[in-house]
């Protein structure tokens, strides 16, 4: 059987300022067999287009994801006018 590659979600953290991390694991497999594996991660800032997300990670952004949480996390980037 011929090594084949397959990305899988491995796990979602949710940082305190609502940003989610996610983790997948790239992995190199025989058969069923892991042969070989490395992670990857990204993150998703608060009121980020979900498209293609796993599943997992879109329940998760539903639930963390309030309008105020996405309200705080905008206002939280917004740069402070600097004192002159």
């Amino acid at each position: 059987m011929p090594l084949t590659e397959r990305s899988i979600f491995s796990l979602c953290e949710v940082l305190p300022s609502t940003v989610l991390q996610v983790r997948l694991a790239d992995q190199i497999v025989d058969g069923e067999v892991v042969k070989a594996s490395t992670f990857r991660r990204y993150c998703l800032a608060p009121g980020s287009d979900l498209t293609g997300q796993p599943e997992q990670v879109v329940a998760i952004a539903n639930a963390v994801w309030t309008p105020a949480a996405v309200a705080a996390y905008a206002a939280a980037q917004t740069p402070s006018p600097t004192i002159q």
